[in-house]
């Protein structure tokens, strides 16, 4: 009797037990983001590129060479280093196709009608057999707190908000760095641009949740292609 007691009471420990709940944040190893920047648990900080994309195997071998060149010329110039991400998602399409159903089934136009028939037809031969992927550049740059020394370390450590002072002084670094990088990209005939709060935030969901990408297309984008 005494041992089914102890039984009873110890299945009614294990059923109050509070539950442990983790989240995907606990394990990365993000603190947040904010200002433009992600900031990490060692303290480190990184902002984020977005390059312009171009088919190289469509410009000419003049063209090519120049933007060879201009690759070596930005690696040279770094006296930091850097990460060069390439982020590839499955494009699903499905949702466009559905929309160009509707408006086939509302068009009363013959004419109008035809060319949206032939439309799905290359949307369809486009997606069919091999993923449509959507291919994104992105330039990582990085900041240490040890590029301050070890003393700026530790000041930062015992402030009342290390999160915000760990932004401000690498937002100093980031910046001199983003530029010399921006400029460089420029040369080799492309844009850059730095990815914004919401857009990082979105970027690392993306990353962590997501296998495709859905494009959000308006009913206007396929008015568009009648011509």
């Amino acid at each position: 009797m005494r041992e089914k007691n102890s039984e009873e009471t110890f299945l009614r420990q294990v059923h109050n037990m509070k539950k442990i709940h983790s989240t995907t944040q606990d394990f990365t190893d993000i603190v947040s983001i904010d200002k433009d920047m992600v900031l990490f648990k060692n303290g480190n900080v990184c902002a984020v590129l977005e390059i312009s994309p171009v088919n190289f195997y469509l410009l000419t071998e003049e063209e090519q060479e120049a933007r060879i060149y201009a690759y070596m010329s930005l690696l040279n110039s770094l006296s930091f280093y850097i990460q060069i991400l390439i982020v590839s998602k499955r494009i699903d399409l499905s949702f466009y196709l559905k929309l160009i159903d509707q408006k086939i089934s509302a068009e009363k136009s013959p004419r109008i009608l035809e060319h949206l028939k032939h439309y799905k037809d290359f949307i369809g031969q486009l997606v069919k057999g091999e993923d449509l992927l959507d291919k994104k550049i992105y330039i990582v740059i990085p900041y240490s707190e040890l590029e301050r020394g070890a003393t700026s370390q530790t000041k930062t450590l015992v402030t009342k908000n290390p999160e915000t002072t760990a932004l401000r002084k690498a937002n100093e670094i980031i910046v001199d760095k983003k530029n010399q990088i921006m400029t460089q990209i420029q040369r080799a005939g492309l844009s850059s641009r730095q990815l914004r709060t919401e857009e990082l935030v979105k970027l690392f969901y993306e990353a962590f949740n997501e296998e495709s990408v859905d494009i959000e297309f308006q009913e206007m984008d396929i008015k568009n292609i009648v011509i």
